[in-house]
């Protein structure tokens, strides 16, 4: 794609907060993962892999999601789980999703019921595309 067709494009989409030059330039470079202003630009072909990295990085709030989700993903008793959370039990939950191998499981689970939106748009959880020549960026605006 063309500069003059990207600079058109973000003309349209009425992008305030940032120069097209920036992300011309981080989509140049090679960027599957980049911040402009107050959005954030993930590539479609790294986002699972983004989104995986990121919740395994927190047992804390793996535990969190809802009972009868991590009991689906683990294929183990709801009342198991419920248990952990009533005793606050939160990043054992998070350490047992992946000590079984169920990380990626979780993330494309949650990716499939809530989009990605929930996960990486911390200002209204929305997720939108944009497409530039062959490739897909999802995003998010972060404020």
């Amino acid at each position: 794609m063309k500069y003059s067709e990207i600079k058109m494009l973000f003309n349209e989409m009425l992008f305030p907060r940032f120069e097209v030059e920036d992300f011309v330039e981080s989509v140049t470079e090679g960027g599957e993962d980049f911040e402009i202003g107050n959005y954030r630009f993930i590539r479609e072909d790294s986002i699972d892999e983004i989104m995986e990295n990121e919740l395994g990085g927190d047992d804390y709030m793996l535990g969190c999601f809802n009972a009868w989700f991590i009991a689906d993903v683990l294929d183990i008793d709801m009342d198991v789980i419920e248990a952990m959370q009533e005793a606050e039990a939160y990043s054992a939950i998070g350490k047992l999703v992946k000590s079984m191998g169920k990380l990626e499981d979780l993330q494309k689970a949650y990716a499939n019921a809530d989009g990605y939106g929930h996960h990486f748009n911390k200002y209204d959880g929305n997720q939108d595309e944009l497409y530039i020549g062959s490739d897909t960026y999802y995003y998010f605006r972060e404020n």
